[in-house]
């Protein structure tokens, strides 16, 4: 049988979910062209609610239900789920992918810095300080995407927000004892689904939604491939490698936006944006390097 050490499932798994998490914001994109933001969200959420509520009984496994178990289970949904997914669905209205990607690359510096007030064993060194700023350096060169005039500030704002929100929900699940992460997921995506369906009743009219069959397809798409299965992969990377290290998935995410612009929308990629990877890249082997003697 095919072993795979602990450091390279690391990185499959990391490059696995900035591939499926970079593809989100395409897809996004697509889902609010005619759903609003709390709608296109509920839809989200209410397909991967389904698909892991099958798993469970298909593999008849009982999700806990202790109150130290609910608090993380709505906590995860609120600061990982609900708040940044709408905010990010109601910014991409305004702003195209690219720019959201870009500002999407702000967390790893954002989990880092909380992570060493409240994580004791994740504490900033010269590695993970110099894979920051190279990273940095790559969304620098990733920039020289954006060529439009449209820019709105509370949009981008709200993505800023956004950004602090899940990094905040990566270090609450890193600090979660002996957590197992399909129980998290499931049970803050159940919450996330319910938590928002109020908000699309009092604040969006459902009964007056006139959705395309386009805006629907791509939301199931976000539901199963970037929330239920991405999300699976995201809270395995928190518990194998810890939050600096799977933070970084934010460096390969603005990438893989615009690698998914070149094929699906005939976009170019200029020798700036190659060196911006080269950078990423190379912010994440250093920022893997400080994590990878810790005992996790």
């Amino acid at each position: 049988m095919l072993q795979i050490n602990k450091n390279s499932l690391s990185f499959v798994l990391l490059f696995l979910l900035g591939l499926i998490w970079g593809s989100s914001f395409l897809f996004i994109k697509f889902t609010v062209l005619s759903l609003k933001p709390f709608s296109a969200v509920l839809l989200r959420m209410g397909v991967a609610t389904l698909c892991l509520f099958i798993y469970l009984k298909i593999k008849k496994i009982t999700l806990p239900k202790k109150r130290s178990d609910i608090i993380n289970y709505f906590s995860i949904a609120v600061l990982g789920n609900v708040l940044p997914f709408v905010l990010v669905s109601w910014a991409e209205i305004s702003i195209n992918t690219n720019i959201t990607g870009i500002i999407m690359g702000l967390m790893p510096i954002t989990t880092v810095f909380l992570a060493y007030f409240f994580v004791k064993e994740e504490k900033i060194n010269i590695y993970n300080f110099l894979g920051i700023f190279l990273g940095f350096c790559g969304l620098f060169f990733l920039l020289d995407i954006i060529k439009n005039n449209n820019t709105n500030f509370l949009s981008e704002i709200a993505v800023v927000i956004a950004t602090i929100s899940f990094a905040v929900a990566t270090i609450y699940a890193r600090k979660i004892p002996n957590f197992n992460p399909l129980f998290v997921l499931t049970g803050s995506t159940y919450f996330a689904f319910f938590i928002l369906i109020p908000f699309v009743i009092f604040f969006e009219d459902p009964l007056n939604i006139t959705a395309t069959s386009q805006s629907i397809i791509f939301g199931i798409i976000l539901g199963i491939l970037n929330t239920a299965i991405g999300g699976l992969i995201f809270f395995k990377l928190i518990k194998l490698s810890g939050a600096a290290f799977t933070s970084t998935v934010n460096f390969i995410t603005p990438f893989v936006a615009v690698l998914w612009g070149y094929i699906f929308l005939n976009e170019y990629l200029n020798l700036n944006q190659i060196i911006g990877f080269i950078f990423i890249l190379t912010g994440i082997y250093l920022v893997k390097k400080s994590t990878s003697s810790k005992n996790i």
